[in-house]
Order: C-alpha cells, then structure tokens, then sequence
C-alpha cells in the first residue's frame, strides 16, 4: 500500500508543479503585451483627401457641408451619435460616387452645448464606416450669437422705366 501511495503524491507534485509553470508562463505573457505603446503610436487628426468644410449658422441650426477632393464611403456625424447612427447628427453618402456630405441640425439637438448665446459642438469625419482610423478628423463647431453680425445685401432689380437699379444695404442680425 505504501508503495502505490508514493508514486500517486509524486505525481500529484509534477502536476502542481507543471500548472503552476503554466501559470508563470501565462503570467509573463500577459505582461508583455501590457506594455504602454503610446509614445510609439500615434493617430492624429488629418485633413488629407478633405477639399472644403462649411458651416453655416442659422437662428435654430447648425449646417455643416463636407466636400471631399475623392468619392467618400466613410461617415460623419457629432460626438457622442455615433452608435445610435440615426439622423440629423449621423449621415451617410447617398451613392458611392459621392463627393459631399451634408448634415443640418437644430441647436437643441446632437449633444450641441449652450454656453449663453454661444452654441458648439464636434463633428467627427471618419474614412471608414465602421472603425476609427489614421487620416479621420474631428472639427470644433461654433456659433456664436454673442455679438450682432454685419451682413452686407446687394440685388439688382429692375423698375418700371426698365433701368437696373443696384441696391445696397447693411443688416445687423442677432439670433432672437
């Protein structure tokens, strides 16, 4: 009996002995991909591949026109409208020859902040639908209806004698 209770303690040392290598080996792996790569890795902003952002503010809204210098598959939308990609604050192209983006929303609406009369917000242009990648932008949007703004009108018209007549005119416009 002795003899047999000998061998099977023996084997259960390996055994422990074997796992607990593993684990050590498990271990130090583990460790070597836990290593803080971002002094080595670096994705930043670009506006490569990117010929015009516009944006335009309206009394209620906010409108941004993103033309691009190739046929664009990628997405644009705000931060933080990524995983509901519903719209306004999330868009797509309409074909795959598109060349232009256009996203218009209200200044209540895609997380837009309010600081008095000053309204921001991100607009994130990704190259590719689904994953963050190097060359994808983010814009800081801002209208800031804190201060009236010149706006400068010009038309011809014509009057009932048929000579052109120019008019000019300067309207100071501030959000109500």
């Amino acid at each position: 009996m002795r003899a047999i209770i000998l061998p099977i303690s023996i084997l259960c040392l390996l055994v422990l002995n074997v796992s607990s290598d593993d684990k050590n080996k498990e271990q130090s792996n583990a460790e070597i991909w836990q290593q803080d790569l971002s002094d080595t890795f670096k994705i930043e902003g670009s506006d490569q591949g990117i010929q015009k952002v516009n944006l335009k503010c309206g009394s209620n809204s906010m409108n941004v026109m993103l033309e691009t210098e190739k046929p664009f598959s990628g997405v644009m939308y705000t931060r933080g409208s990524f995983y509901k990609q519903s719209e306004p604050c999330f868009v797509k192209p309409s074909t795959q020859t598109s060349r232009t983006l256009e996203m218009n929303f209200q200044l209540d609406q895609c997380q837009t902040l309010k600081d008095g009369e000053l309204y921001s917000n991100i607009v994130v242009i990704q190259n590719d639908p689904e994953l963050i990648t190097p060359g994808d932008s983010a814009f800081s949007l801002e209208c800031d209806f804190r201060q009236p703004r010149n706006l400068d009108v010009e038309a011809n018209m014509q009057t009932r004698d048929r000579h052109p007549q120019k008019l000019r005119g300067t309207n100071t416009h501030h959000r109500q």
